[in-house]
């Protein structure tokens, strides 16, 4: 299968995932190339007369006062994805990599930029091909993505690192591999390649899709809570999610009965704790706050964000190049630290549920789910690393997005820190992914303690799918290989099949 790219506003995420997740090839339509050289062709004509352009025949940040006569002007377009590449940190997921070379090719297409069809052609080449340079995660602290964009395109000068395999190769050697020369860049294309802000896209949306799973697993765990506890399910009653007026605390309500279904649902039990209670009101909260950012970085998918841009006269607006704010990923960063809070909020609910958990006055299975009580230590140590994590989850719930420096001698003088708030994030959904883990091992030896399979279908399942990974803990022994083996089965999505 192909994918084909007509014009930026045609992308999708289910396109973007099937070139980045799934790795089909993209096909630029012809027209879209023409479209480009249009651009490019309108590019070359300010250029001719006189127009002043930076970062092309001027110099960038405080030094955009600074004519760049016209024989430096193709070493400066190299210079611009070389000299700013300098970070360090561990490398970014090869996905997200490989999204950001799609966005960027995909922002090209409108013919608003200024670079060549034959450059289009070298990105598409280069995805069809499985080109994975390596970008240091970071941080980084400039006003936009030139840093990681430099880390990226380098490589198609010849510069920097790429992933061949297990290995990880200099690009010029990977470059030769090909058959393929350095690339030389026209005017403007340089800055065009280390402009905008696709890393916003391409890193929320890697966080969002890894969010989701953890979400469904922890509303999973806490209808598994609520049927080992032997706690009423009226607070998550179809009627009660209705009255609350919110679709979402009705979809995560539904869920749970879904999972319980066939069991004893709503009887008169005793109220449970708070944590047991509230799990819709949570998750609901948390998965709105998901939905909603996925829905904006989808449409983030069709952005052009470059800048300058090259447009044509329109209206009272006049032909030449016009700067933008672009670069600026106020919103995905805003996105992402709510996700973070959010995630520190399930956090919060989990390790609680688990405290209540190993308490026999809440389940009446015996105190810390022991086997033998008395010498026994049962799962109580899962409490304690959980209790860690949820604090971890909250010190990285606090923004990154509200920090701002000046760089550049104040030319840059605010900065998004997208990048900042992704990795707080992705270290949140490391301590969730955790968490989980010890709670459904803790979990697992309560469905043992119980005793009998549980009459939901969907719940019971479930358990027996933990059961086939995770003995019980008859004994005091170390946990640690329980809970990685619980983790694998978080990550696999196998708990949460039908």
């Amino acid at each position: 299968m192909t994918v084909r790219l007509d014009r930026p506003d045609a992308l999708d995420l289910a396109a973007y995932r099937r070139v980045v997740v799934e790795r089909e090839a993209v096909e630029v339509t012809p027209a879209a190339l023409e479209r480009v050289e249009e651009g490019r062709r309108r590019l070359q004509a300010l250029l001719a007369g006189g127009a002043r352009a930076y970062g092309v025949t001027t110099g960038l940040g405080h030094l955009q006062a600074a004519e760049v006569p016209e024989a430096d002007r193709a070493a400066l377009q190299r210079a611009l994805v070389t000299a700013r590449a300098a970070a360090t940190g561990e490398p970014l997921p090869a996905e997200v990599v490989r999204g950001v070379l799609l966005l960027r090719l995909n922002g090209f297409l409108g013919g608003h930029v200024g670079v060549g069809a034959s450059l289009c052609r070298a990105l598409a080449e280069r995805l069809n091909d499985g080109w994975s340079p390596v970008v240091p995660a970071g941080p980084y602290g400039a006003a936009g993505e030139i840093g990681p964009l430099a880390h990226l395109f380098q490589t198609l000068v010849g510069e920097g690192w790429v992933r061949d395999g297990d290995r990880v190769v200099p690009a010029g050697e990977a470059l030769a591999a090909r058959g393929l020369a350095p690339l030389e860049l026209g005017p403007k294309e340089g800055l065009a390649l280390v402009n905008g802000s696709p890393f916003a896209t391409a890193l929320g949306l890697h966080a969002c899709a890894r969010m989701r799973p953890l979400l469904d697993t922890a509303t999973l765990a806490a209808a598994l809570a609520l049927a080992l506890a032997g706690a009423s399910t009226r607070p998550l009653a179809r009627r009660v999610a209705a009255l609350a007026a919110d679709p979402f605390q009705e979809r995560v309500s539904a869920a749970v009965l879904r999972l319980l279904a066939g069991g004893p649902l709503h009887g008169d039990a005793r109220q449970p704790p708070v944590s047991f209670r509230v799990a819709a009101q949570v998750h609901g909260a948390a998965l709105e706050a998901l939905d909603r950012a996925e829905i904006r970085l989808e449409a983030r998918l069709r952005a052009v964000t470059d800048s300058p841009l090259v447009l044509a006269a329109e209206g009272e607006e006049p032909e030449g190049l016009y700067a933008t704010g672009g670069f600026h990923a106020a919103g995905p960063a805003l996105w992402l630290d709510g996700l973070a809070l959010a995630v520190a909020h399930v956090l919060n609910l989990l390790e609680k549920r688990l405290h209540r958990l190993v308490d026999a006055r809440v389940t009446g299975l015996p105190d810390q789910l022991a086997a033998a009580p008395g010498g026994h230590a049962g799962v109580v140590a899962l409490h304690k690393t959980v209790v860690g994590l949820a604090a971890e989850a909250r010190l990285l719930a606090s923004p990154a997005s509200v920090h701002a420096f000046d760089t550049s001698s104040g030319q840059e003088d605010v900065q998004a820190l997208t990048f900042l708030s992704a990795e707080r994030l992705g270290r949140a959904l490391d301590a969730l992914e955790t968490a989980l883990a010890c709670e459904l091992v803790a979990l697992r030896q309560a469905a043992h303690l119980r005793g009998g399979r549980l009459a939901a279908p969907a719940a019971a399942a479930a358990l027996e799918r933990l059961a086939a990974s995770l003995e019980p803990v008859l004994d005091d022994r170390p946990l640690a290989g329980d809970v990685e083996r619980a983790r694998q089965l978080v990550r696999s999505g196998v708990l949460l099949a039908r």
